[in-house]
């Protein structure tokens, strides 16, 4: 029933996400594909094996259907599977690299390494999280409108020119320069590094 509604109304996350605690595989699938792509973009920050990205994200999905009963519903569905995605990935990173240290007879200093890594790839997402944030509340009124239309709704371009009562090439427009002044708020700050 979500599927047939969802082209013409857009369901917020909650409501999905309350379906598929009850059981609903429609709405578990909405949940799946409308986050998968994102989820995948944000683990690259981590990452550049897909394999490793892939199975992480399949095995969050895996966990979340078969603990449905036992969650709660979280402020922001998009900000729970990031977040418990990144925990994934990091500690795949750092299950891989104690198994290569164990194999490699390595010391001490390069578990201390992984750890410090782990840390400071927490501290990005942090400062990251900041960093978005900040360049947001930059932008004007229709901007902010359009980008949270396009990445937080996914609406389609033309869909959001319906929504704002403005043409298509308009709305590009707008996203567009958002976009720009996030890029230039964020690369401004630079990041922690990893050790080499």
């Amino acid at each position: 029933m979500l599927n047939k509604l969802l082209p013409n109304t857009q369901y917020c996350d909650k409501v999905i996400w309350d379906s598929f605690k009850k059981g609903d595989r429609e709405a578990f699938a909405i949940l799946y594909y409308r986050y998968f792509r994102i989820l995948i973009q944000n683990c690259f920050r981590y990452s550049n094996d897909i394999n490793l990205i892939e199975d992480c994200i399949h095995d969050l999905f895996l966990e979340i259907w078969n603990n449905k009963m036992n969650l709660v519903t979280p402020e922001s569905v998009k900000a729970y599977l990031l977040c418990s995605t990144q925990r994934k990935i990091v500690r795949q990173i750092k299950k891989s690299r104690s198994w290569q240290n164990k194999t490699n007879n390595a010391g001490a200093n390069e578990v201390a390494n992984s750890i410090e890594e782990e840390i400071i790839l927490r501290q990005n997402m942090i400062e990251s999280k900041k960093d978005i944030s900040r360049a947001l509340n930059t932008l004007t009124k229709r901007q902010k409108e359009a980008v949270c239309f396009r990445y937080y709704d996914n609406l389609s371009y033309s869909e959001i020119s319906t929504k704002m009562d403005i043409s298509t090439d308009s709305v590009y427009n707008l996203v567009s320069k958002a976009l720009d002044n996030i890029q230039k708020c964020v690369q401004r700050k630079p990041r922690f590094q990893t050790a080499a």
